[in-house]
């Protein structure tokens, strides 16, 4: 999944792109209005992280434009604003959803993952790999034909993982966004997770441990 990151703070802008991209997405950040429409007018964005009160082009005038010409670009609004009035704005204008500042990235990126995973679910929702197949809309996951039973959360860890196409999700991804409003766990949980789900799929390699960064289905 494709993402334009617009915040005129680089610092912050910077920090998101870093970490986005760590989760295996392509993320390109700009600080202005301006350079933010030359690139959605480039297209091929499925999603933009927009800061509300941009220097150039108000970010209030690019949602407007997204969504007078029905681009499906998702529009995630940040703000400093928690007035009712203002989000309600933002919403109307066309934005998607809405975050106020100061925010934990957690939060973040628990939001782009959502994102990434109806994007993947409404594009192509059989996903195969020798032996390997799996129906992310259905849920129904085989090996050889044989047909292979997870839990919610482990069905949800494949998910995430297949979905990231390739790229290296973190522990700390994977265990805010299945695990994150279930405080009888701890992060462990995701190692115990990707265990079951190797014992389970019985593929040497199918999921591959990246020191110090995560997991990847390569």
């Amino acid at each position: 999944m494709r993402i334009l990151i617009v915040e005129d703070n680089a610092n912050l802008a910077d920090v998101i792109n870093m970490g986005l991209s760590m989760e295996g997405l392509q993320t390109k950040a700009v600080y202005d209005g301006r350079d933010a429409v030359e690139e959605l007018n480039n297209g091929g964005y499925d999603m933009v992280i927009l800061d509300r009160d941009l220097p150039g082009i108000h970010d209030d005038d690019i949602a407007r434009m997204l969504s007078e010409r029905h681009d499906s670009t998702y529009v995630l609004m940040l703000t400093a604003s928690s007035q009712i009035e203002d989000i309600v704005q933002g919403l109307n204008l066309g934005a998607d959803d809405y975050l106020t500042k100061p925010f934990d990235y957690a939060v973040l990126l628990a939001r782009v993952n959502a994102v990434r995973r109806r994007r993947s679910l409404s594009s192509d929702s059989v996903f195969h790999r020798g032996a390997f197949k799996a129906d992310l809309h259905t849920g129904i996951v085989t090996v050889d034909g044989r047909r292979l039973r997870f839990g919610a959360r482990e069905l949800a860890v494949l998910k995430v993982l297949i979905e990231a196409n390739g790229g290296v999700v973190s522990t700390e991804s994977l265990y805010t966004g299945i695990w994150h409003d279930d405080h009888a766990h701890t992060r462990g949980i995701v190692k115990t997770t990707i265990y079951a789900l190797r014992t389970k799929i019985g593929i040497p390699d199918f999921i591959e441990t990246i020191p110090g960064q995560g997991y990847r289905i390569p």
